[in-house]
């Protein structure tokens, strides 16, 4: 398939997954999850979508289990919700790119204090 095809088949699937987990399951542990992209194999049989969690990851254990608890749920809804000939295998793939951005601000600004302030000048003669 084209590569047009497969972004909007990438893009219908990150929709669809990101509003299952949001309104159709139940399970609390995957409340704070947020559907970032989702990656298509060539022969759309495998579909890794990759999450990261709203408000840090520290129950990201608990999220994993949740995800992989819901997987089924998901699959047969999108099943029902789309047209392709073959419904790819879930992978849910935690996405660690927010952390890693949030940590290197963290970082930078951490120098930035640790730097000595610059010597203020007193007032003009004149």
């Amino acid at each position: 398939m084209s590569e047009k095809h497969k972004g909007r088949a990438k893009e219908l699937i990150r929709q669809r997954v990101a509003d299952l987990l949001m309104r159709r399951v139940k399970d609390p542990r995957v409340s704070g999850v947020s559907i970032i992209d989702v990656d298509l194999s060539a022969d759309y049989s495998v579909a890794k979508i990759y999450y990261n969690i709203v408000g840090g990851s520290e129950d990201l254990e608990e999220v994993k289990k949740g995800l992989e608890s819901c997987k089924g749920f998901v699959r047969s809804q999108l099943k029902k919700g789309v047209r392709f000939r073959v419904i790819p295998e879930l992978v849910f793939q935690y996405d660690e790119t927010l952390d890693r951005a949030m940590a290197i601000e963290e970082l930078i600004h951490k120098i930035h204090d640790d730097e000595d302030p610059p010597e203020k000048e007193g007032p003009e003669d004149g």
